[in-house]
């Protein structure tokens, strides 16, 4: 399956979920999302992410597919983590291979997390400035299916047009409805938080 068709899956699941997204910052909705359950096969797997930053250069060491538009102010992706760490971390079995899936999503197309976006903006005065859409999970024997929630791993973001006097943050919004603001590190260009197993919104903000 190709990110464009894996788009697919978890874009019906995550627009499933969100039908009644909370406009407050701290929704403590239940969340889970049936894209585990659909299990599709990866058929194409790629790993060509990477984050050019400050004279940096975060190569992607996660297997996974990627598809970040080159409109959106995320200049690119990585988890630096390698797939023997994450799967050691996670307990995973012989057969099974951490995947991670993370496309931009537009706010035209996905309307209720980016209502959730700009609530979580408006409560710290910041503004939305984009948003993406990842998916932390395992393949087994080609088939997708979502890590735990308690799986947490570090995510690096790279942000165009970077301006170190302004202050950005990163707020997290799950199936269902919950809304979070995750902790962040900034650095010449960067911005790293930690995702966490299944599929969640993750929106950049600044101020």
């Amino acid at each position: 399956m190709s990110i464009k068709s894996l788009k697919k899956v978890l874009a019906v699941t995550m627009a499933a979920s969100m039908l009644v997204m909370p406009l407050t910052v701290g929704a403590t909705d239940s969340a889970s999302s049936s894209s585990s359950e659909s299990t599709p096969v990866v058929e194409e797997v790629k790993s060509t992410s990477q984050v050019v930053a400050g004279g940096e250069v975060v190569k992607n060491e996660l297997p996974g597919a990627f598809e970040i538009k080159a409109d959106a102010p995320i200049s690119g992706v990585a988890v630096k983590e390698t797939p023997a760490q994450i799967k050691q971390e996670a307990g995973l079995a012989a057969n099974e291979t951490p995947f991670v899936s993370a496309y931009t999503v537009d706010r035209k197309k996905s309307t209720a997390v980016y209502a959730s976006f700009d609530a979580a903006a408006a409560s710290v005065g910041a503004t939305t400035l984009g948003g993406i859409n990842v998916d932390l999970g395992k393949l087994t024997g080609g088939k997708f299916t979502e890590l735990p929630a308690g799986v947490s791993v570090p995510f690096t973001m790279g942000i165009k047009n970077f301006d170190p006097n302004r202050t950005y943050y990163v707020v997290k919004v799950l199936p269902g409805g919950a809304i979070e603001m995750v902790p962040v590190t900034v650095e010449n260009g960067k911005i790293t938080f930690n995702i966490t197993g299944g599929l969640a919104g993750y929106g950049l903000l600044c101020k």
